[in-house]
């Protein structure tokens, strides 16, 4: 099967799926019209500094294909509203996709006084939708952002209008962020996780603590995230919904979303390639892409310094061995700044390889675009393969010792490290 009729089969399988998993016809059609970029693809995740007015940031927040915002129900600075601010970032680039960040799973008490959504709080306190222990005490999966968590599950107790919490919140967010401002492409779902956070609590209120791991609690957990997610459909049928989240194989979550975000699968001390390893985040990254829909938003998303270019090309040259958006995040400032690098501006075009599944030679795998190349050596020893003639080195002022625009007839990549490489038309 040549690489553009595999595309177009893969296309359309795809589309066939996105049907029979029960997706309205308007986001189908809304998807599959979507602009698909082409390579590298960026995604920017901007949930931390809310400096959406600083004109600087904004300029930086419009550069990647998508970005993720962290809007809060009173944000308002120098007189700007939340849509004048999203409207100054598409002013910029009116193709880039905006999401706002949403949270179901915890949330603030409401008496702590240094956040907002007090709202939040206070509808968990009189509906009693917080999660308990068997004694009765609010749990917290972590004290990291003090937040506590809610039982999100059918187990819990309607409202007076027959809404459980994943009911109200969607249409809480809705009315507070998506109706309001019609610019927002994607709505984000944080912690939107196959199983609970906290590793036990009594969230079938029988007075007896339940393991996160038993079936029926991590189940009864995915469909109350399901439940939100309706909800949400049903408020805004144009939307792209994107969930951070570590697993939507499941039956209950397969299709439902429009892309996911695998966060730090790479760089930080609890990421999935440092305890599982790289084949591990990789089959995650391909069953993300085949069980999330149109257009497969997938975000690959590493964590670093600023200036640790080998950790980026690792990162970068992984993402571009299937079809996601690579994303880095400075760990120093986490969530609240937009890194380039000079990989960023290299025009790969289209892919004409399709995603890699062994190794191309020697350990080190490859793709190859129309206007260049991605090599990645997952392997901690280094590797060195030899290049067919009409390929480059880009020239980058970041890593010049790897980007000197030499011809590459060989390439040895150090264990844990990858490279771009281009054809003469590929430069800039």
């Amino acid at each position: 099967m040549s690489c553009i009729r595999f595309w177009k089969y893969k296309k359309l399988l795809r589309l066939a799926l996105l049907l029979c998993f029960g997706m309205t016809a308007v986001v189908a059609a809304a998807a599959e019209s979507a602009h698909e970029p082409d390579f590298p693809r960026l995604m920017g995740m901007n949930i931390g500094a809310k400096n959406y007015d600083d004109t600087t940031y904004v300029e930086q927040l419009a550069k990647p294909d998508v970005v993720i915002l962290g809007f809060y129900n009173t944000w308002k600075n120098r007189g700007l509203s939340i849509r004048d601010a999203v409207r100054r970032i598409k002013q910029r680039n009116p193709n880039v996709l905006i999401g706002q960040y949403t949270i179901l799973p915890e949330t603030y008490d409401p008496a702590d006084k240094r956040y907002a959504d007090k709202d939040k709080g206070n509808k968990i306190d009189k509906e009693k939708w917080w999660l308990l222990d068997a004694n009765g005490s609010r749990v917290q999966w972590t004290d990291k952002h003090d937040a506590w968590d809610v039982n999100i599950t059918s187990w819990s107790k309607p409202d007076s209008s027959g809404r459980r919490y994943p009911e109200w919140l969607a249409e809480r967010d809705f009315a507070m962020y998506f109706k309001s401002v019609p610019e927002f492409d994607i709505w984000y779902f944080d912690n939107a996780i196959s199983r609970p956070a906290v590793k036990s609590a009594d969230w079938d209120g029988d007075g007896k603590n339940d393991n996160r791991d038993d079936p029926r609690i991590a189940e009864a957990y995915r469909r109350g995230h399901v439940a939100h997610w309706e909800t949400a459909r049903k408020l805004h049928p144009t939307a792209l919904f994107i969930g951070n989240s570590d697993d939507v194989s499941s039956p209950e979550y397969s299709g439902k979303l429009q892309g996911a975000f695998m966060e730090a699968v790479i760089g930080a001390s609890w990421s999935m390639e440092r305890w599982k390893g790289w084949d591990a985040v990789m089959e995650r990254y391909r069953s993300a892409i085949i069980h999330t829909a149109e257009p497969h938003i997938v975000g690959f998303n590493v964590h670093g310094s600023k200036v640790d270019y080998q950790r980026m090309r690792y990162g970068l040259a992984s993402c571009l061995l299937d079809d996601g958006y690579f994303s880095y995040t400075d760990e120093d400032v986490e969530y609240g700044s937009v890194v380039w690098f000079d990989e960023y501006d290299v025009e790969l075009g289209k892919a004409i390889d399709h995603p890699p599944l062994q190794p191309w030679q020697n350990g080190v795998y490859r793709r190859r675009f129309e206007n260049g190349m991605a090599l990645v050596n997952p392997d901690m020893l280094s590797k060195t393969v030899s290049i067919e003639a009409g390929y480059w080195r880009f020239s980058g002022k970041q890593a010049p010792e790897v980007n000197n625009g030499t011809v590459a007839t060989s390439v040895t990549l150090p264990g844990k490290d990858g490279v771009i490489l281009i054809k003469e038309q590929g430069a800039r």
